[in-house]
Protein backbone atom coordinates (compact mmCIF):
# COMPACT_ATOMS: atom_id res chain seq x y z
CA UNK A 1 0.00 0.00 0.00
CA UNK A 2 1.17 3.44 -0.91
CA UNK A 3 2.22 5.75 1.99
CA UNK A 4 1.01 9.31 2.21
CA UNK A 5 3.27 10.24 4.75
CA UNK A 6 6.76 9.05 4.93
CA UNK A 7 8.95 10.63 7.33
CA UNK A 8 12.59 9.71 6.64
CA UNK A 9 15.60 9.62 9.29
CA UNK A 10 14.68 12.65 10.74
CA UNK A 11 16.95 14.92 13.28
CA UNK A 12 14.86 17.63 15.54
CA UNK A 13 16.67 20.07 17.18
CA UNK A 14 15.43 22.82 19.51
CA UNK A 15 17.37 26.49 19.98
CA UNK A 16 19.72 24.75 17.29
CA UNK A 17 21.57 22.56 19.58
CA UNK A 18 19.42 20.47 21.66
CA UNK A 19 18.86 17.42 19.66
CA UNK A 20 15.62 15.90 20.39
CA UNK A 21 15.02 13.35 17.55
CA UNK A 22 17.76 11.48 16.08
CA UNK A 23 17.54 9.44 13.26
CA UNK A 24 13.54 8.63 13.38
CA UNK A 25 11.56 7.24 10.09
CA UNK A 26 7.80 6.55 10.08
CA UNK A 27 5.38 5.95 7.29
CA UNK A 28 1.86 6.06 7.40
CA UNK A 29 -0.12 4.51 4.50
CA UNK A 30 -3.33 6.02 2.42
CA UNK A 31 -6.53 5.37 4.23
CA UNK A 32 -4.33 3.69 7.44
CA UNK A 33 -3.96 4.27 11.65
CA UNK A 34 -0.58 4.29 12.76
CA UNK A 35 0.05 4.47 16.31
CA UNK A 36 3.35 5.79 18.08
CA UNK A 37 4.22 4.75 21.22
CA UNK A 38 6.47 5.71 24.33
CA UNK A 39 7.02 6.97 27.41
CA UNK A 40 7.05 10.77 28.73
CA UNK A 41 9.46 12.65 26.61
CA UNK A 42 10.12 10.06 24.60
CA UNK A 43 9.89 12.82 21.79
CA UNK A 44 6.47 11.50 20.45
CA UNK A 45 4.52 15.52 20.67
CA UNK A 46 7.96 16.81 18.94
CA UNK A 47 7.42 14.19 15.93
CA UNK A 48 3.65 15.16 15.10
CA UNK A 49 4.80 18.92 15.30
CA UNK A 50 7.44 18.08 12.84
CA UNK A 51 5.08 17.06 10.69
CA UNK A 52 2.43 19.88 11.20
CA UNK A 53 5.15 22.56 11.15
CA UNK A 54 4.25 23.49 14.52
CA UNK A 55 7.74 23.10 15.51
CA UNK A 56 9.00 26.59 13.83
CA UNK A 57 6.80 28.21 16.26
CA UNK A 58 9.14 26.36 19.25
CA UNK A 59 11.94 27.30 17.74
CA UNK A 60 12.69 24.17 16.75
CA UNK A 61 13.37 22.78 13.17
CA UNK A 62 14.21 19.52 11.41
CA UNK A 63 18.09 19.75 11.07
CA UNK A 64 18.04 16.39 8.78
CA UNK A 65 16.22 14.32 6.99
CA UNK A 66 13.06 14.76 5.27
CA UNK A 67 9.30 14.56 5.77
CA UNK A 68 7.45 14.01 2.15
CA UNK A 69 3.22 14.13 2.65
CA UNK A 70 1.69 12.96 -1.21
CA UNK A 71 5.16 12.75 -2.60
CA UNK A 72 5.78 16.17 -2.02
CA UNK A 73 8.46 17.28 0.58
CA UNK A 74 7.07 19.69 3.12
CA UNK A 75 10.27 19.97 6.32
CA UNK A 76 10.49 23.48 4.80
CA UNK A 77 7.18 24.63 5.30
CA UNK A 78 5.60 27.15 7.58
CA UNK A 79 2.82 25.54 9.86
CA UNK A 80 -0.12 27.64 7.60
CA UNK A 81 0.83 26.01 4.16
CA UNK A 82 1.26 22.72 5.87
CA UNK A 83 -2.47 23.11 6.78
CA UNK A 84 -3.61 24.28 3.66
CA UNK A 85 -2.29 20.77 2.64
CA UNK A 86 -4.92 18.66 4.72
CA UNK A 87 -2.70 17.78 7.40
CA UNK A 88 -4.08 19.09 10.68
CA UNK A 89 -2.60 18.10 14.24
CA UNK A 90 -5.20 17.87 17.57
CA UNK A 91 -2.84 18.82 19.92
CA UNK A 92 -2.50 17.47 23.43
CA UNK A 93 -4.93 19.23 26.36
CA UNK A 94 -8.26 19.69 24.55
CA UNK A 95 -7.52 23.41 23.16
CA UNK A 96 -10.98 25.02 22.40
CA UNK A 97 -12.15 28.54 21.82
CA UNK A 98 -13.59 29.07 25.24
CA UNK A 99 -15.82 32.04 24.78
CA UNK A 100 -17.58 30.70 21.71
CA UNK A 101 -20.10 28.20 21.25
CA UNK A 102 -19.12 24.58 20.58
CA UNK A 103 -20.83 24.92 16.83
CA UNK A 104 -19.03 28.26 16.75
CA UNK A 105 -15.88 26.43 17.10
CA UNK A 106 -16.63 23.95 14.78
CA UNK A 107 -17.16 26.39 12.13
CA UNK A 108 -13.41 27.97 12.46
CA UNK A 109 -12.58 24.74 11.44
CA UNK A 110 -13.91 24.96 8.25
CA UNK A 111 -12.43 28.85 7.53
CA UNK A 112 -10.07 27.30 4.73
CA UNK A 113 -12.95 25.75 2.85
CA UNK A 114 -15.40 27.94 0.46
CA UNK A 115 -18.79 25.76 0.47
CA UNK A 116 -19.92 22.55 1.79
CA UNK A 117 -19.70 23.94 5.26
CA UNK A 118 -23.11 22.40 6.18
CA UNK A 119 -22.75 19.27 4.95
CA UNK A 120 -19.76 18.72 7.22
CA UNK A 121 -21.09 20.25 9.76
CA UNK A 122 -24.23 17.57 10.11
CA UNK A 123 -21.32 14.93 9.05
CA UNK A 124 -18.99 15.53 12.36
CA UNK A 125 -22.94 15.77 14.23
CA UNK A 126 -23.65 12.22 12.65
CA UNK A 127 -20.30 11.22 14.18
CA UNK A 128 -20.20 13.20 17.32
CA UNK A 129 -24.00 13.64 17.92
CA UNK A 130 -23.35 14.51 21.88
CA UNK A 131 -22.19 18.01 20.29
CA UNK A 132 -25.62 18.37 18.28
CA UNK A 133 -27.45 18.13 22.21
CA UNK A 134 -24.82 21.49 22.94
CA UNK A 135 -23.59 22.98 20.21
CA UNK A 136 -25.26 26.37 22.04
CA UNK A 137 -23.11 25.97 24.52
CA UNK A 138 -20.19 27.93 25.42
CA UNK A 139 -16.75 25.18 24.77
CA UNK A 140 -15.24 26.38 27.92
CA UNK A 141 -18.53 25.04 29.87
CA UNK A 142 -18.76 21.90 28.11
CA UNK A 143 -16.99 18.73 29.90
CA UNK A 144 -14.14 17.15 29.08
CA UNK A 145 -14.49 14.52 26.48
CA UNK A 146 -16.85 17.29 24.78
CA UNK A 147 -14.07 19.36 24.28
CA UNK A 148 -12.17 16.13 22.71
CA UNK A 149 -15.00 16.02 20.47
CA UNK A 150 -15.21 19.23 19.45
CA UNK A 151 -11.13 19.83 19.03
CA UNK A 152 -11.67 16.74 16.29
CA UNK A 153 -15.11 17.63 15.02
CA UNK A 154 -13.10 21.13 14.45
CA UNK A 155 -10.15 19.20 12.39
CA UNK A 156 -12.94 17.45 10.50
CA UNK A 157 -14.68 20.62 9.31
CA UNK A 158 -11.33 21.46 7.39
CA UNK A 159 -11.67 17.79 5.04
CA UNK A 160 -8.15 16.35 6.53
CA UNK A 161 -5.90 14.65 4.55
CA UNK A 162 -3.95 13.43 7.46
CA UNK A 163 -4.65 13.27 11.05
CA UNK A 164 -2.43 13.83 13.93
CA UNK A 165 -3.95 12.53 17.21
CA UNK A 166 -2.06 14.29 20.36
CA UNK A 167 -3.13 12.04 23.72
CA UNK A 168 -6.93 12.08 22.85
CA UNK A 169 -7.75 9.83 25.88
CA UNK A 170 -5.28 12.22 28.17
CA UNK A 171 -7.51 12.66 31.43
CA UNK A 172 -10.43 11.64 30.40
CA UNK A 173 -12.92 8.59 32.09
CA UNK A 174 -12.50 5.37 30.36
CA UNK A 175 -16.18 5.22 28.92
CA UNK A 176 -15.37 8.33 27.38
CA UNK A 177 -12.41 7.19 26.32
CA UNK A 178 -13.60 4.37 24.72
CA UNK A 179 -16.35 6.16 23.24
CA UNK A 180 -13.95 8.83 21.62
CA UNK A 181 -11.76 6.04 20.00
CA UNK A 182 -14.81 4.12 18.59
CA UNK A 183 -15.56 7.00 16.99
CA UNK A 184 -11.90 7.89 15.99
CA UNK A 185 -11.90 4.03 14.15
CA UNK A 186 -14.84 4.56 12.21
CA UNK A 187 -13.39 8.08 11.13
CA UNK A 188 -10.81 6.02 9.41
CA UNK A 189 -13.21 3.08 8.15
CA UNK A 190 -16.11 5.10 6.66
CA UNK A 191 -13.91 8.65 5.60
CA UNK A 192 -10.58 6.81 4.86
CA UNK A 193 -8.95 9.67 6.90
CA UNK A 194 -5.21 8.53 7.63
CA UNK A 195 -4.81 8.89 11.12
CA UNK A 196 -0.91 9.48 13.11
CA UNK A 197 -1.76 8.58 16.65
CA UNK A 198 0.79 9.66 19.53
CA UNK A 199 -0.84 7.66 22.75
CA UNK A 200 0.82 6.33 26.00
CA UNK A 201 -2.79 4.11 26.67
CA UNK A 202 -0.49 1.63 24.83
CA UNK A 203 -3.03 -0.99 25.16
CA UNK A 204 -5.76 1.01 23.54
CA UNK A 205 -3.63 2.37 21.07
CA UNK A 206 -2.86 -1.09 19.92
CA UNK A 207 -6.54 -1.66 19.48
CA UNK A 208 -7.26 0.73 17.09
CA UNK A 209 -4.08 0.99 14.94
CA UNK A 210 -2.45 -2.38 13.30
CA UNK A 211 0.78 -0.85 12.79
CA UNK A 212 2.74 0.73 15.60
CA UNK A 213 6.37 2.43 16.59
CA UNK A 214 8.13 2.61 19.37
CA UNK A 215 10.01 5.57 20.25
CA UNK A 216 12.51 6.04 23.25
CA UNK A 217 14.32 8.63 24.26
CA UNK A 218 14.21 10.21 20.56
CA UNK A 219 14.65 7.25 18.55
CA UNK A 220 12.03 4.69 16.96
CA UNK A 221 13.24 1.42 18.68
CA UNK A 222 11.10 -1.05 17.54
CA UNK A 223 7.81 -0.97 15.17
CA UNK A 224 5.98 -4.10 13.64
CA UNK A 225 2.26 -5.06 13.42
CA UNK A 226 0.45 -4.54 16.63
CA UNK A 227 -0.26 -8.28 17.09
CA UNK A 228 3.08 -8.67 17.21
CA UNK A 229 3.67 -5.90 19.21
CA UNK A 230 0.83 -7.15 22.27
CA UNK A 231 3.08 -10.22 22.04
CA UNK A 232 6.38 -9.25 22.39
CA UNK A 233 7.99 -9.23 25.77
CA UNK A 234 9.33 -6.20 26.46
CA UNK A 235 6.34 -4.34 25.22
CA UNK A 236 4.45 -6.06 27.96
CA UNK A 237 7.42 -5.65 30.41
CA UNK A 238 7.45 -2.04 29.73
CA UNK A 239 3.85 -0.55 28.24
CA UNK A 240 0.95 -2.79 29.38
CA UNK A 241 2.06 -3.47 32.76
CA UNK A 242 1.92 -7.26 32.06
CA UNK A 243 4.79 -8.49 34.60
CA UNK A 244 4.35 -12.49 36.57
CA UNK A 245 3.63 -10.07 39.89
CA UNK A 246 0.73 -8.37 38.31
CA UNK A 247 2.74 -4.99 38.84
CA UNK A 248 3.64 -2.15 36.46
CA UNK A 249 7.63 -2.55 36.67
CA UNK A 250 9.71 0.89 35.52
CA UNK A 251 12.01 0.49 32.54
CA UNK A 252 15.02 -0.19 35.12
CA UNK A 253 13.36 -3.07 37.45
CA UNK A 254 13.77 -5.57 34.10
CA UNK A 255 16.13 -8.25 35.13
CA UNK A 256 17.11 -8.65 31.58
CA UNK A 257 17.67 -4.46 31.18
CA UNK A 258 21.01 -5.04 30.10
CA UNK A 259 20.48 -6.82 27.44
CA UNK A 260 17.64 -4.83 26.22
CA UNK A 261 19.84 -2.16 26.98
CA UNK A 262 20.81 -2.35 23.06
CA UNK A 263 17.67 0.09 22.56
CA UNK A 264 19.17 2.96 23.89
CA UNK A 265 22.63 2.95 22.35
Amino acid sequence: MESILRINNIEVKYHEVILVLKGVSIEVPEGGIVALLGANGAGKSTTLKAVSGLLKHEDGEVTDGSIEFMGERIDKLEAEEIAKRGIFQIIEGRRVFEHLTVEENLMVGAHLRSSGKKERLEMVYHYFPRLKEVRNVLAGFVSGGEQQMTVIGRALMAQPKLMLLDEPSMGLAPLLIKEIFDIITRLNKEEKIPILLVEQNVKLALTVAPYAYVMETGRIVMDDTAEKLKENPDIRDFYLGLTDVGQRKSFRQVKHYKRRKRWLT
